[in-house]
């Protein structure tokens, strides 16, 4: 027993650190479950106090509660990655450019923990920034995903959380537009596309129907080559990468398309 409840202290420890549900002791019988709590009671282990977020507003005050860098920057670390795992899963070039800033931090800076956890904590403002993002208008939810993939498919842009401008060298890409040019694009080009794929996905059966996505293909591609769009740079040459990766968005967000307040 003393075996047993070692090893469930270190599992709702673990779990707690790397915000991972796995590690939860949910399906362990009532009354060994009354004896691990017990246990981990005595111990000072809070097994009812859930993995704090990145969006609390008390969790840099629980991250300082650790006494080693390492282990602060491991807490944020995990956090994040639980964040963009969850809150940003509907969301794939703001999961995937976060997630890409994440994973160069440890690149570039290997084991010097002091600058790996400044970093982590910069990251950690962009990421509250994003949620702060202007939409211009659109549905958070239902519209921004396409809204940012069009940005970057088309001015090479992604969200830095901070001033948005253009990555190194691509700069020229979209010359002679304003950033308010740019906006007014993209803001038409997702709400028309949006409203296209929120026709056909209310048809019953339509993922399983190769016809309806067959249509849907052709609207879409009939919104791309539309003459207000045409002057964007790269849409015609990857109209097919595009229409591709708005079929994904959509497969994925079904509900939310359909169903999202």
């Amino acid at each position: 027993m003393a075996d047993y409840q070692a090893l469930a202290a270190i599992n709702v420890l673990a779990e707690k650190h790397l915000h991972d549900e796995r590690l939860s002791m949910k399906g362990i019988p009532p009354k060994l479950r009354a004896i691990t709590d017990a246990y981990l009671e005595s111990k000072g282990i809070d097994v009812k106090v859930k993995p704090i977020s990145i969006m609390d507003g008390n969790f840099e005050k629980q991250v300082g509660k650790r006494s080693r860098t390492k282990t602060k920057a491991a807490e944020v670390e995990h956090a994040i990655r639980h964040h963009l795992d969850i809150e940003l899963k509907d969301d794939p070039e703001l999961q995937a450019s976060f997630s890409e800033a994440l994973a160069a931090i440890f690149e570039e800076f290997r084991d010097n923990w002091n600058k790996i956890y400044e970093e982590l904590e910069k990251l950690r403002a962009r990421i509250l920034n994003a949620a702060k993002e202007p939409t211009y208008g659109l549905h958070r939810k239902k519209q921004m995903p396409l809204f940012r993939m069009f940005k970057k498919e088309i001015f090479g842009e992604i969200f830095h959380g901070g001033g948005e401008g253009f990555p190194d060298g691509l700069a020229g890409v979209a010359e002679g537009m304003t950033e308010d040019d740019k906006i007014s694009h993209l803001v038409d080009l997702t709400q028309k596309t949006f409203l296209a794929m929120e026709r056909e996905l209310k048809l019953a059966g339509f993922w399983e129907s190769i016809p309806a996505r067959n249509k849907l293909r052709a609207d879409l591609q009939g919104i791309l080559m539309a003459p207000e769009f045409l002057k964007l740079p790269g849409l015609f040459a990857n109209r097919e990468r595009i229409i591709s990766r708005i079929m994904e968005i959509a497969e994925k967000n079904n509900d939310i398309i359909l169903y999202a307040e």
